[in-house]
């Protein structure tokens, strides 16, 4: 009886104990090239429609329907002369039994019982997500590329990581190829450190292939596919509102709503993880399959050539 211990990871958590610095690899097989051409480090990230925080508006009411910024979304509030008047509907309530309607779609605050005073009208508003990421150090470094991503979320928080997760990867050359360790473990989706100053490289990359060539009487050949990795799903979600509260970020208004716009320092949305292995309940009858073997063989058993056909036996 054997068992067979699968153990799952989430994608990029695990790092690979080796470094691929000089000497570490088969001489001529490091093929590690940066990319250029797609590097972005003033990001626009464009989502869907979104409700805004609470918005304060002042008002003076002289009779004539008063203009709002925007078009109200609930709660709205009318406060004049320090007391909350009555609102309704234009079209829908009845004339004459509320202090205001209100038509959203003309975004307009139309006085009914109450025609003068001065105050305030507090209301939330739908406006399209858009976030402005810029990364100083690649602007610094390579000039100022600018370009934009859509989104197909309306939580701006969600938004914002997912757009770092692009400017991770892209504010700095994208490095891919391929290299040839002398020895090691390596499985697809680790991060492994490589350090080759002769090639400019000094980062993590992430293992997108691993192939071991076994020859006889020859030691294994390794080869690795390597890329510059970029931030899963779980790692983006993982103490979003801790990095959230660590950025710089101002905002301004335009025709369409509020801009943010934030200041992405690397050591905020760099992460850093280790994910634990988990052992199975063992048993001295059980045989396990070690991570760490070099070496396996099994015995295979095959039917004799004069096994079928036979008087009694049938295929």
């Amino acid at each position: 009886m054997g068992l067979l211990a699968v153990h799952f990871f989430p994608q990029g958590s695990r790092t690979n104990p080796k470094v691929l610095a000089p000497m570490t690899y088969r001489q001529g097989t490091a093929v590690l090239v940066p990319d250029s051409r797609n590097i972005v480090n003033k990001l626009w990230v464009k989502g869907e429609k979104a409700i805004s925080e609470l918005y304060t508006q002042n008002i003076s009411v002289i009779g004539q329907a008063v203009q709002m910024d925007y078009s109200p979304r609930s709660p709205i509030t009318v406060t004049i002369g320090g007391l909350v008047k009555t609102l309704g509907i234009q079209n829908i309530t009845d004339p004459g039994t509320v202090d205001f309607l209100i038509n959203a779609n003309e975004k307009l605050l139309i006085p009914d019982l109450c025609t003068s005073g001065t105050g305030t009208i507090s209301y939330k508003y739908e406006y399209p997500i858009r976030i402005l990421l810029e990364e100083p150090i690649s602007q610094g470094q390579h000039g100022i590329f600018e370009d934009s991503i859509s989104v197909s979320t309306d939580d701006k928080d969600l938004a914002l990581e997912l757009g770092y997760k692009h400017l991770y990867k892209y504010s700095q050359p994208v490095v891919s190829g391929t290299i040839g360790p002398l020895e090691g473990q390596y499985r697809p989706g680790e991060l492994i450190k490589v350090e080759l100053p002769d090639l400019n490289v000094n980062q993590y990359l992430k293992i997108q292939e691993a192939a071991y060539i076994s020859v006889p009487n020859e030691p294994v050949e390794i080869n690795l596919t390597l890329d510059t990795p970029e931030r899963d799903m779980s790692n983006i979600l993982k103490d979003m509102a801790a990095r959230l509260a660590k950025l710089e970020k101002t905002t301004y208004q335009d025709d369409d709503g509020p801009v943010e716009k934030y200041i992405a320092k690397e050591e905020i949305y760099n992460w850093s993880e280790v994910a634990g292995k988990t052992d199975p309940i063992q048993d001295a009858s059980w045989l396990f399959w070690a991570e760490d073997v070099s070496e396996s063989s099994h015995l295979l058993l095959l039917p004799s050539d004069a096994l079928y056909p036979g008087a009694t036996l049938y295929p």
